[in-house]
């Protein structure tokens, strides 16, 4: 049963109409049309949601994305109400030839599906993107509105039908994608006052590890970063690492005579350049230039520039660390299969590559792994997998994703365990439905402590990425606010 609209209204709207289409010189006639099909297809939209996800950080990625999926379920909804409600086509007779679209529309003019696409885009971007980028946005979205009526293709109702479906297409994604304030300006951390650093780095060792550079579009080699860190700080010293160099006696050194110790490479770096700035209790700088940099992430750095920024402010703030039985962690420890999959991907990435080796890794995992055996805080479980975070993660499509706070003092503790009966369908089940169970499944808590034992065969923990062999017990603890860090002046 399709649905008409009431007569009052669509009087109002005729009138409406007419009075719109009456509006504008008539040089701008021939231009009306052409931005009208240039909008078919979202291809406005995409174009600017492939530009943001292609050149922007974590934050433009995830608010490109958050766009996009609210533009196209506004255009979704618009096509349903389309099929239920019946509305002819507005008579574009009195509109100037010039100014109607090329090819005729034949389907219910209620509601505007551009208009909609439109507003849930605009306001999908609005959430947490630069404040210019949404009045341009917004902009071009209002002149989506006006121009489907101005070229006699809808009424004032029908855009007006459009803008609220894409205003509800909008708030909904804020729900499914909220805005996540720690991909602007890093997680909280407790400030710490100014570092004193020396403007031209005279007093900032770099220690440079090229084994990690990213392997995205656009990742920075070891020279490229040489030479971005030389302009910013003429008189730092910078120390390249060979596959010959022991990594932590190098960052001993550079810690050692240095007042400031900076980092150049992804989370494994960073997690040796911690350990020699905690011995030596000297601020570490991150320089993001490996693979994922989840720390340098967390701190509010997501580029080397913005890092050389956040030395020039000198906003020094202490974060938590995790410690395994000694060995500091930045992020996550995780034990269980995880170790097996990152020694599979470590062996196999040289020869084809870091990303292709993780999924060519996590396909044998998931084919071949047998639960691990544990004891945890004396309980004993079989484990599939299992993380202990340096404070508390947000999670994020079931997975732990960002944090809030380097500083509350807490292990974020996630495990899945084998259940008795059909383990393998229990976990995947758990994980998809977000089910956290008491004993054996899914379970997370928060804690400053854990202890783990694990059998003969598997004592293996991987700490920030990096898997190393561990002892038959292996105490989990916190060292609160320990390390200090440069971090963005936001995030201070």
């Amino acid at each position: 049963m399709r649905l008409r609209l009431s007569r009052p209204f669509s009087r109002a709207d005729r009138y409406l109409y007419d009075r719109v289409t009456a509006i504008g010189p008539p040089v701008l006639d021939p231009v009306t049309p052409r931005f009208v099909q240039a909008t078919d297809h979202m291809a406005p939209w995409l174009l600017v949601s492939a530009t943001l996800a292609a050149t922007g950080g974590p934050r433009l990625r995830r608010t490109a994305l958050r766009a996009i999926a609210s533009a196209g379920a506004a255009n979704a909804a618009s096509f349903v109400v389309k099929n239920l409600v019946t509305r002819s086509r507005p008579d574009s007779s009195r509109v100037p030839v010039a100014r109607r679209p090329y090819r005729a529309y034949g389907n219910s003019s209620f509601p505007s599906g551009h208009t909609a696409a439109a507003v849930a885009f605009a306001g999908g971007i609005a959430a947490d993107a630069p404040r210019p980028l949404s009045a341009v946005v917004w902009a071009i979205a209002g002149a989506v509105a006006l121009s489907r009526v101005h070229s006699g293709v809808h009424y004032p109702g029908d855009v007006a039908g459009g803008l609220a479906i894409g205003s509800a297409a909008a708030l909904l994604s804020r729900v499914v994608l909220p805005a996540r304030p720690e991909l602007v300006s890093g997680a909280r951390t407790t400030f710490e006052g100014t570092a004193g650093t020396e403007p031209e780095g005279a007093d900032v060792t770099v220690v440079v590890n090229p084994r990690s550079a990213g392997t995205g579009i656009g990742a920075p080699s070891f020279g490229d970063t040489a030479d971005r860190v030389t302009r910013s700080l003429p008189k730092a010293r910078i120390v390249p690492l060979t596959p010959d160099d022991d990594m932590a006696a190098v960052m001993d050194e550079a810690a050692r005579n240095s007042r400031v110790l900076a980092v150049s490479g992804g989370d494994g770096t960073a997690n040796a350049g911690a350990r020699a700035a905690l011995d030596h209790d000297r601020p570490l700088l991150v320089l993001p230039t490996g693979t994922l940099n989840n720390f340098a992430r967390t701190l509010g750095l997501t580029s080397v520039e913005t890092a050389l920024r956040a030395y020039a402010t000198g906003h020094l703030a202490r974060v938590d660390v995790g410690e395994a039985d000694g060995r500091v962690f930045l992020n996550t420890a995780t034990f269980g299969s995880h170790p097996r999959l990152v020694r599979r991907r470590d062996r196999w990435a040289p020869r084809i590559g870091k990303w292709p080796a993780f999924g060519l890794a996590l396909w044998r995992d998931l084919r071949n792994v047998e639960p691990t055996p544990t004891r945890i805080d004396g309980r004993p479980t079989r484990v599939w997998w299992a993380f202990v975070g340096n404070c508390r993660y947000r999670t994020h499509g079931r997975f732990p994703a960002m944090r809030e706070r380097l500083d509350d003092g807490r292990l974020d503790v996630r495990v899945l365990g084998a259940a008795r009966r059909s383990p393998r369908w229990r976990a995947l089940t758990d994980i998809l439905l977000d089910r956290p169970r008491g004993g054996d499944g899914y379970s997370t808590w928060l804690t400053t402590g854990l202890t783990l034992a694990l059998p003969p065969d598997h004592r293996q923990i991987s700490v920030d990425g990096e898997v190393w062999e561990c002892g038959d017990t292996v105490r989990f603890t916190k060292r609160p606010a320990a390390l200090r860090v440069i971090v963005a002046a936001d995030s201070a």
